[in-house]
């Protein structure tokens, strides 16, 4: 069951689907793209036409406002118009002058004039009563702004009840107005003009007031509708006076606002595009339909000649794996060429396909083929080779059975010798290794002794060091102690000299007194001798009692000066005592640095010593240490020997009995050989190669 659903697997269906596809995915692309880019086209024409209509209407429009305003301006400068009416007469004569213009012009539907608080003078012989038309708002506009043409909003005629727009202008002369020209425009040749324009298929144009009532249409029906509440009015509304707004429809549509209240603007149906889109597809689905059918007869060939093909390659393929390297591929037709024979006959379908022969320089396949066929060729080779050498190795075999044999004996008594060797040099290194041992404890300690006399000599060496900066500290003590006893010597006598100066002070006070008591006998005198002089001398006593005054207070000063002088000299004395003692204690303290210097050198003499002797123990030391090494180096070396001689023939041995273990497993895989020989012949032989 499973290798009848097996034979059901084929690449036919596969083949099929992936052309269908390859190739209908992208007509099926194509398509939408077409479909895309012909909306995109159609759209921007039927904008370009909309915009073209829009714009013709509006222009056509302009024309005619700018005919009928021309008409009531030529009427205006009428002198009838510009007389006083006073009869019938004058008023039949308005009234023929606005019927004349009226017919001449075909979108002027009535021309009328409104004298000053007179009845109307119409056209249409419809003269209405100054009460009916003094409130309508051509006339209010023109009175208001009598310099200018005045144009109303679309609006109902009063007598008629169509839509029309009104154009006025009142009359003056000498600044008076004398009554207001009007004219009713309608819109015949504009909703000719609109009746007739077509946008595309379903577009129109129409015209409406900007309250959004459709003036003209090709469609009656919408005349008079009121468009105000559609989401197209809204968005024209708050744009400017032209553009394009979004629609339903088509795209956009295009619009412009008159000045005068009027809108033009277009229309198109949403079903605008549909017949362009039903012809595109309607074309793209032939041509799909085209393509399927050529893409599945083109699939079911493929898969046929891919099968041919995929079948004989498997038939070789089996035939090779069940040993037959005879299996060349000749031909491409094998079994089912018989099916394929059709293919043949359809013209230029031989020379696509070919006729079923292997060729070295044809296409991939064909290169395949070639090479499979060379593969097989190579392999019947190898295989004879196989067989030629199979017999040669059964023939080896034997004889190395036999060596291995005698070898396996020879192994066996080597090995016995080696192993009495090893027993002998294993209890040298034994010996060896215990005098190592000793010599390592001997070695240890001597490095013991020679650790503690580096630290006694490093210990002798510091303190001699230290002893040395402190001698070295104590001559810098008594050099500064020097200086400072010299200074104190000078401070000493300084003070001396200070207390002999201090001392000559009283000489001076004294002098200073003298002349403070002269100073006041003069002053008594000068007052003696200003009293004597009455009121002529009354200054010159008030000058003599100052000075005495001043005398008087330069004694009491020099009696305060003279107690301090005699503080400052009393403890000058002390201080000079002082600096004295101070001086021969410092002479005292010499002599102890002195001592002390003395000492300290003494000491560092000694340390010098010391440090000599143990220069000498670590000297022995190093030649007990030279020694020891030499001993030990020797000692080493025997024993390294030793063991390695012990190691030598321990690996030796382990190599002999290795060997004999291989030899052992050399003569089993012998044995082993010699079956793996018997059945590769058997596999050999069982290969077809002729």
């Amino acid at each position: 069951m499973k290798k009848n659903k097996n034979r059901q697997k084929s690449l036919g269906p596969k083949i099929i689907i992936t052309v269908l596809v390859m190739t209908i995915l992208p007509v099926l692309v194509t398509l939408g793209i077409n479909l895309n880019l012909m909306t995109k086209l159609v759209s921007e024409r039927v904008q370009v036409e909309e915009k073209n209509k829009v714009d013709e209407m509006y222009n056509t429009i302009k024309n005619v406002e700018d005919s009928v305003a021309n008409t009531v301006k030529m009427i205006s400068v009428q002198p009838s118009l510009k007389q006083p009416i006073t009869k019938v007469a004058d008023r039949e004569k308005i009234r023929d002058i606005l019927e004349v213009t009226q017919k001449a012009n075909p979108n002027i539907v009535e021309l009328y004039f409104a004298p000053s608080k007179q009845d109307l003078i119409s056209s249409l012989s419809r003269d209405n009563p100054e009460s009916q038309y003094s409130q309508r708002p051509w006339y209010k506009a023109a009175i208001a702004n009598p310099d200018k043409l005045n144009w109303s909003k679309p609006i109902k005629d009063m007598n008629s009840g169509e839509m029309v727009l009104m154009v006025s202008q009142a009359i003056k002369v000498n600044g008076k107005i004398l009554g207001v020209l009007s004219a009713d425009m309608n819109f015949p040749r504009i909703s000719q003009m609109i009746q007739t324009t077509k946008i595309g298929r379903t577009g129109r144009v129409i015209l409406s007031t900007m309250d959004g009532t459709i003036l003209a249409s090709p469609l009656k029906k919408e005349i008079g509708e009121d468009i105000s509440s559609y989401s197209e009015y809204k968005q024209i509304m708050k744009k400017g006076n032209s553009g394009y707004v979004e629609s339903k429809g088509v795209g956009e549509i295009y619009f412009r606002k008159n000045s005068h209240g009027m809108l033009i603007q277009s229309v198109v149906e949403p079903n605008e595009l549909r017949a362009d889109q039903k012809q595109i597809l309607t074309n793209s689905i032939y041509v799909l339909v085209l393509i399927v059918v050529i893409s599945i007869i083109f699939a079911i060939l493929l898969g046929r000649i891919v099968v041919q093909i995929a079948q004989t390659l498997v038939n070789a393929f089996q035939r090779a794996s069940e040993g037959d390297l005879t299996a060349e591929i000749k031909s491409f037709k094998g079994d089912s060429d018989d099916k394929l024979k059709w293919l043949i006959k359809i013209p230029g379908m031989k020379k696509l396909i070919g006729d079923g022969s292997i060729k070295e320089d044809g296409h991939e396949i064909h290169r395949i083929v070639t090479a499979y066929n060379r593969m097989i060729f190579g392999f019947g080779r190898l295989i004879e080779g196989i067989q030629m050498e199979s017999d040669r190795i059964s023939e080896m075999t034997v004889s190395l059975a036999e060596i291995s044999k005698q070898t396996n004996s020879a192994t066996e008594e080597v090995s016995e010798t080696i192993t009495g060797i090893a027993q002998a040099t294993s209890s040298q290194a034994i010996d060896a290794e215990n005098t190592v041992s000793e010599m390592n404890q001997l070695g240890e300690t001597i490095d013991v002794i020679h650790q503690s006399a580096v630290e006694m000599t490093n210990g002798a060496t510091r303190a001699t060091e230290l002893n040395t900066n402190n001698s070295q500290l104590m001559e810098d003590v008594h050099e500064n102690w020097e200086i400072e006893r010299a200074k104190l010597g000078e401070l000493a006598e300084n003070m001396t000299n200070m207390n002999r100066e201090i001392q000559n002070i009283n000489q001076i006070i004294k002098v200073i007194t003298d002349i403070s008591s002269q100073t006041n006998l003069l002053a008594l005198n000068a007052s003696i001798e200003a009293a004597r002089a009455g009121e002529a001398g009354r200054g010159f006593a008030v000058v003599a009692d100052e000075v005495r005054k001043l005398a008087e207070q330069s004694a009491t000063s020099t009696k305060d000066i003279e107690q301090i002088i005699n503080k400052i000299q009393e403890k000058s004395i002390s201080m000079v005592e002082q600096v004295s003692d101070s001086y021969e204690g410092g002479v005292k303290q010499t002599e102890i640095i002195n001592g002390a210097i003395e000492s300290t050198n003494d000491v560092s003499a000694k340390f010098e010593e010391i440090i000599l002797e143990i220069n000498s123990i670590d000297q022995l030391i190093a030649s007990v240490q030279s020694q020891k090494d030499t001993v030990l180096f020797a000692v080493e070396n025997i024993s390294a020997s030793t063991e390695e001689n012990s190691a030598g023939t321990e690996e030796v041995s382990a190599n002999a009995e290795e060997i004999l273990a291989t030899m052992e497993e050399f003569t089993n895989n012998i044995a082993e050989l010699e079956k793996i020989t018997e059945i590769l012949n058997l596999q050999a032989n069982s290969f077809k190669i002729k």
